[in-house]
């Protein structure tokens, strides 16, 4: 999807419909969309124009991995002792920020934060036998 700040409902959305099918407590579920919403706003406000945002979630019986990246300007999207290091830090139980050159792009990177949520056992019962 485009990195623009108007697309954000629409992640938000995906995320928690997916996290919903997939069987997680509401309030994982809006910790899910917080997440996303704050991940998805730092990348938008620092992508190149016309950069794609990207949100891949991973389930599996004892967590929800969530990654969300973007082609970024050079400089600290995700600064340690920023409010929205905080925020993420505070919705999910680990959070790790990265970068990486882009293939096309000599000064402009992927970056990006990957985060985890942890599922309580009796989610990852119910998961496992449907």
């Amino acid at each position: 999807m485009a990195a623009r700040l108007e697309n954000l409902a629409m992640m938000r959305t995906v995320v928690a419909a997916a996290a919903t099918v997939d069987d997680l407590d509401m309030d994982m579920v809006a910790d899910l969309k917080l997440a996303t919403d704050e991940a998805c706003t730092r990348l938008v406000r620092s992508s190149v124009p016309n950069a794609m945002l990207v949100v891949r979630l991973d389930f599996h019986l004892d967590r929800l991995a969530m990654a969300v990246y973007s082609h970024c300007l050079p400089g600290d999207v995700f600064p340690l002792d920023s409010f929205s290091w905080h925020v993420l830090s505070s919705l999910a139980d680990h959070v790790e920020t990265f970068e990486r050159a882009h293939p096309d792009d000599p000064v402009g990177h992927i970056v990006g934060v990957s985060l985890t949520k942890l599922r309580d056992a009796g989610s990852a019962v119910r998961v496992a036998n449907g």
